[in-house]
């Protein structure tokens, strides 16, 4: 038997026609508004779980603030520092101490001055 040839360009994936999205059905609608609604639901679960894991977090940086504050106190007064009270920690968020009332461990020497003042441990980064 003799192969038929044709004219005709053979069939290719951008030739099959589908009838998605053209639908102007009001149940078709109605199910895409609830798959859109569940998606959101998810991502508000997911945003939740989240943010409950950053809470946490930031309840361990919290508490071990507190923990190195107190640390700091206790080494202030085995040194017999005076002026120990001088020594603040601002619990607000964003908010910035006045200059002149940073701890002296923490402080830097804007000059190579010396202050007068007792130092502790310098970091610079």
């Amino acid at each position: 038997m003799m192969a038929i040839k044709t004219t005709r360009p053979p069939r290719t994936l951008s030739d099959i026609k589908t009838v998605a999205g053209r639908s102007s059905n009001k149940n078709q609608r109605r199910y895409a508004s609830y798959f859109q609604l569940g998606a959101l639901e998810f991502e508000r679960y997911r945003r939740g779980l989240e943010r409950d894991a950053a809470q946490g977090r930031i309840e361990g940086i919290n508490e071990r603030l507190g923990e190195i504050e107190t640390e700091m106190q206790g080494l202030l007064v085995d040194a017999g520092v005076e002026g120990v009270e001088g020594v603040q920690r601002s619990t607000k968020r964003g908010a910035r101490a006045p200059a002149g009332s940073r701890s002296e461990t923490c402080s830097r020497a804007t000059s190579g001055e010396p202050t007068g003042q007792p130092r502790g441990l310098r970091i610079r980064y």
